[in-house]
């Protein structure tokens, strides 16, 4: 135990001792580390988001498509869908996008029914109160779109519609365990969506179905198209096959942005490789110091194996955590653009980490490792050496 204290005791030295390079390298591993790992850590996050946001969507989604854009179905198509078998319910729902110039950006208005609004956000409600029934001026805001315009319950916001503005009471804030479902949102009665959106009676944005047996999503909906063709052509949009497309894409982006970093990490430990294989005069001393006062080659291996352990142990979980500041506390500027690869949600989509120790091992490993290894090949060569010969050549 003595000797390993020693040999600790030694490595903590040597290592004070070549601060500048040592900090060098450690700051060359956490630059790299870091952007690896915020990539990864992005991906994590983002996949969670959206996993979240598939969780909350039905079943299947049905939506009129005219001129290869989705446009309004009729109501009245509900109903010969829900005598479908596995069918358990069909609702049509209205909703869709309106541009409000205070925040240069559109904000989702979502229609609902008192009941609906009830049942679905009567415990995600964190401040304030629901809209009453009948109250066509009341709505609901996403906690993120009113912190965004300052809202508070009880305010009032303003909304343009058809070149005139219909100014809506905000008496509550509500949260969604998707960001994505709360973070533009306003929740108003289904006839004021109406007005607002320009959605005739009769008419709905899409229909939401919901299945008795989830498996049976593919034969449903072969159904549901063939049902549907008096009212011209559908898509029907899979619930599993949505989250499937956000795995591929996300996995797809965050594979090759990882990739285009791999030779910046490959050049550093090509670096470190050059560096640590020339032994200066001083570090082949020391060894011959060492060798010719009874440490035995392990001994010299191991006090090397510790000093580059501290290195690259610290340059590298330094990066970890750079890169979760930089993707948690700054939103990770530049890289977020190139995985969402779409327009910047407003208010900004808050991302929850969602972290893999898996991936944090690999990083760990890949990086630690191999410049372990590198630095355990001359201090071989040195040690198995005689210690006057070490010493007179490093004289």
């Amino acid at each position: 135990m003595r000797r390993t204290l020693a040999i600790l005791d030694y490595a903590l030295g040597a290592t004070r001792r070549r601060g500048g390079r040592n900090l060098a390298i450690a700051a060359g591993l956490a630059f790299v580390v870091g952007l690896v790992s915020a990539v990864l850590l992005l991906t994590g996050a983002l996949e969670r988001e959206f996993a979240l946001s598939v969780d909350a969507t039905p079943d299947l989604v049905v939506q009129r498509v005219v001129g290869g854009r989705p446009g309004l179905i009729e109501v009245d198509s509900s109903s010969a869908l829900s005598e479908l078998p596995a069918v358990s319910s069909v609702r049509p729902r209205v909703w869709g996008y309106l541009f409000v110039p205070s925040l240069e950006a559109n904000v989702t208005i979502v229609g609902a029914t008192p009941g609906e609004l009830g049942e679905a956000l009567s415990h995600q409600i964190v401040e304030g109160r629901g809209p009453r029934p009948g109250a066509n001026q009341e709505c609901l805001a996403g906690a993120a779109l009113a912190k965004r315009l300052g809202l508070r319950p009880g305010d009032g916001i303003a909304l343009p519609v058809h070149g005139d503005i219909r100014v809506l009471d905000a008496v509550g804030l509500f949260h969604a365990d998707s960001a994505l479902h709360s973070a533009d949102v306003l929740v108003v009665s289904e006839s004021m969506a109406r007005d607002l959106l320009g959605i005739p009676q009769g008419m709905a944005t899409d229909l939401a179905i919901r299945l008795t047996t989830p498996d049976e999503a593919g034969v449903v909906a072969n159904h549901l198209e063939r049902a549907l063709g008096q009212v011209g052509q559908v898509r029907v949009l899979d619930k599993r096959l949505l989250a499937r497309t956000y795995e591929l894409t996300f996995g797809g982006r965050s594979g090759l942005s990882a990739i285009m970093l791999l030779p910046a990490l490959a050049a550093f430990l090509l670096l470190a490789w050059e560096r640590l294989t020339g032994l200066g005069g001083v570090e082949r001393r020391e060894i011959g110091v060492l060798k010719a006062i009874g440490w035995s080659t392990s001994d010299v291996l191991l006090a090397r194996l510790l000093e580059s352990g501290l290195v690259s142990l610290g340059g590298t979980l330094f990066g970890l955590l750079a890169g979760y500041v930089y993707v948690f506390q700054f939103g990770a500027p530049g890289l977020r653009a190139a995985l969402l690869g779409w327009s910047t949600l407003y208010p900004e989509l808050v991302l929850v980490p969602n972290a893999d120790l898996g991936q944090a091992a690999a990083l760990l490993g890949a990086v630690v490792v191999p410049f372990i290894a590198t630095s355990l090949v001359p201090a071989w060569r040195a040690a198995v050496v005689d210690p006057d010969e070490t010493m007179r050549g490093a004289a």
